[in-house]
């Protein structure tokens, strides 16, 4: 059987998935593997024009966001956080080579989570001591976890003892994104937009 393998998805071949979490990546994620794709694609399904104009749309998408930072702007370290069983377990979060390590550089930013593991689950002692200035909680529409709720997950945040104390939940410099968008797809430049009019809100773009 003749099969696609999507170049966009792909991620290290000695991914140590059990040490490290849901897969690694050798570098960040960039968009190059979904132009790939999707040219690709266009080209088995015979609709090039309407893949090079879904390209061209996305190219001056992420050209915008990266204009709009300011240049003298200090960068901003963010956490991206999809989801937890509970609040007293791990927390899986977006790791710096996945798609949340991609959008954090598309708005002048860095990841403050250094793990090379697409989901890396961090105890909160860890993601406090990254401090980051930014959390962006996912918006998860499965309903597998009472966490999996974006109000469930500020919620925890401006109540727990430990959480309240970061300077990004002081600052209530939280956002909220499509949890689909912190995986690498067509819908990540999205969630960058989403993320980048949020900041702007807050006055932190």
């Amino acid at each position: 059987m003749a099969t696609y393998l999507s170049p966009n998805t792909c991620v290290a071949e000695d991914a140590a998935k059990d040490k490290f979490g849901y897969g690694s990546r050798d570098q960040r994620w960039s968009m190059d593997g979904l132009y790939q794709e999707i040219d690709e694609m266009a080209r088995i399904f015979d609709v090039d024009e309407r893949g090079q104009a879904l390209i061209e749309d996305l190219e001056q998408r992420e050209a915008v966001l990266r204009s709009e930072t300011p240049e003298d702007s200090d960068p901003l370290s963010f956490v991206f956080w999809f989801s937890s069983p509970s609040p007293s377990a791990d927390a899986y979060l977006g790791g710096k080579n996945g798609a949340s390590g991609f959008i954090a550089d598309v708005l002048g930013g860095t990841n403050a989570i250094d793990s090379d593991a697409e989901w890396p689950a961090l105890g909160w002692e860890s993601i406090i001591a990254a401090d980051p200035d930014v959390i962006v909680v996912a918006r998860v529409d499965r309903n597998r976890w009472d966490l999996d709720n974006s109000d469930a997950k500020i919620e925890f945040l401006n109540s727990d003892p430990a959480t309240r104390e970061m300077k990004a939940v002081k600052n209530g410099a939280i956002v909220v994104m499509d949890g689909h968008a912190m995986d690498p797809t067509v819908r990540t430049i999205f969630g960058a937009e989403e993320v980048a009019e949020q900041l702007k809100a807050l006055g932190l773009r």
